[in-house]
């Protein structure tokens, strides 16, 4: 009788280690077109914020499936509305801050209105007086949210596309006067285009909304993945893992 018992309770144990098994599917990794932070190469994801995120998440043994290049609006829904997803380089806002679990920060984010250079008759001094001018945007962007809580109106003064590249063809066409970007983000964007970053020179700084980029965890996944992956940061960034991918990225490419 006892070994029928201990038979039964093994049976049962191993039921419930392959169920546990089962359900612990490997987490979907979301995010855009971002370079240098993130951007698909050949069909590989890579980027500054991709290779951080990729060694952070081998070091905390972290599962994923494959990664995931979407335009930026589509990435963020996923995030918000997925199971057991992961979402990176990705601003931290007040508005945002109950809706994930938040890793970082992976990266600088300084943004700036940029503008032609030879946009002489571009003069501001404050995002007020921006509203005389057409700026550019991107769908469920924090830049574009920003805009609008300052008063810009959609079809109005601002004017939204599914991409920063489609942006910036439409500044240098003059299809708009303004244009908020990354500092570090808007070299590549420009060069991968075919322009000149010479061409362009800041408006005015938006500091307001110039954080970190992180990476966030859905609220589904658990609190020991999420401070599993935080201790792997702080441990890359003790090691210099995390300041040497960002030298690689960033050296030889300011705007100028």
């Amino acid at each position: 009788m006892k070994r029928g018992l201990k038979f039964l309770t093994v049976l049962l144990c191993q039921s419930v280690l392959s169920a546990g098994v089962v359900l612990a599917e490997p987490m979907t990794v979301l995010t855009t077109d971002f370079p240098p932070y993130s951007f698909s190469d050949d069909g590989k994801v890579s980027g500054l914020s991709t290779e951080i995120v990729q060694a952070i998440l081998a070091r905390a043994n972290i599962q994923t499936t494959s990664y995931k290049v979407y335009p930026w609006a589509r990435a963020y829904t996923l995030a918000r509305t997925g199971r057991n997803t992961l979402i990176f380089s990705i601003a931290r806002s007040t508005q945002r801050e109950d809706m994930f679990q938040w890793v970082g920060p992976l990266a600088p984010y300084q943004i700036n209105l940029y503008k032609l250079r030879s946009r002489k008759d571009i003069r501001i001094e404050d995002v007020q007086q921006a509203k005389l001018y057409q700026v550019g945007g991107e769908y469920l962007d924090i830049k574009q949210l920003y805009l609008k809580s300052e008063g810009f109106e959609e079809d109005w003064n601002i004017e939204l596309e599914r991409t920063a590249a489609l942006n910036v063809r439409k500044l240098f066409a003059g299809r708009i006067d303004l244009l908020p970007v990354s500092s570090t983000s808007l070299p590549f964007i420009v060069r991968k285009e075919g322009f000149d970053p010479a061409d362009l020179e800041v408006a005015i700084s938006l500091d307001e909304i110039s954080s970190p980029l992180y990476m966030a965890f859905s609220l589904d996944v658990p609190s020991d993945v999420v401070a599993r992956a935080e201790l792997a940061f702080r441990a890359l960034t003790q090691e210099g893992v995390i300041q040497d991918i960002h030298a690689a990225y960033t050296q030889g490419h300011a705007l100028q």
